[in-house]
């Protein structure tokens, strides 16, 4: 079985509904064997999607905010592959954001097609109003492995089964740290991530992105954390 890293377009280049699922046998087996510590993902933060409108939820309601509203929109039983919300910095952090700091201005969440549970489809937070739109399609493609053995259930969890709530306790626990090496900071991403190469499981992710307090430097950095919210996998907040 292919150990696919299922990753939306809609995230790396903006809005495409497309979704891949790269990496087979080889792919997975070669990367497990790198320490993980070697790998961090392409920066993706608040500023990636800036928003214009005030936000109806933001980061003070809970970093589960968009899970919550995922579940009362889908069903707290209904399997999901990925879930992404991203929060607005403040001015002095990045001055090309137009929004109230930490203001919601991204929450999509990709989940398993009800009626054909072979394919994932996905929805979008309008985050003025808090309502989300209608579900597209997403398509699924396997880079690097046998396609006639990807199983989409390998890639799938119920939101119930995630407590995205318990970041709020991973966050405070790192504001001792982040004070040391950040003058000025925000947490900018929450996300859900599948299974790849590294984890063999989902896992939560923080994404804060800050000014250095040596030289003001805008640096940024995440954590991987388990999805019951309480054990830090991976820790690279700092630079």
């Amino acid at each position: 079985m292919p150990k696919a890293k299922i990753r939306s377009l809609c995230v790396l280049v903006g809005c495409s509904m497309s979704l891949v699922a790269c990496g087979g046998k080889d792919d997975a087996s070669k990367n497990a064997a790198a320490p993980a510590g070697n790998i961090q993902p392409p920066a993706i933060t608040a500023s990636t999607f800036p928003g214009s409108g005030k936000s109806k939820f933001t980061l003070a309601d809970g970093p589960d905010v968009c899970f919550r509203a995922a579940a009362k929109q889908l069903g707290d039983t209904a399997k999901v592959s990925e879930l992404t919300s991203f929060f607005s910095l403040a001015k002095d952090i990045d001055p090309t954001v137009s929004t109230t700091p930490g203001s919601m201005t991204s929450c999509i969440v990709q989940y398993q097609n009800p009626q054909d549970p072979r394919k994932l489809q996905q929805v979008s937070m309008d985050v003025t109003t808090g309502s989300f739109g209608p579900p597209t399609p997403v398509e699924i493609t396997v880079m690097g492995g046998d396609a006639t053995k990807f199983r989409l259930e390998d890639h799938l969890i119920a939101l119930s089964q995630v407590n995205a709530a318990g970041l709020k306790a991973v966050m405070d626990g790192q504001k001792a740290s982040m004070d040391q090496v950040y003058g000025k900071y925000g947490w900018s991403g929450v996300r859900l991530e599948s299974p790849d190469g590294f984890d063999s499981k989902h896992t939560l992710r923080l994404d804060l992105d800050g000014r250095l307090a040596s030289n003001d430097i805008k640096k940024g950095g995440y954590a991987s954390i388990s999805t019951d919210g309480k054990t830090i996998r991976r820790n690279f907040l700092k630079p």
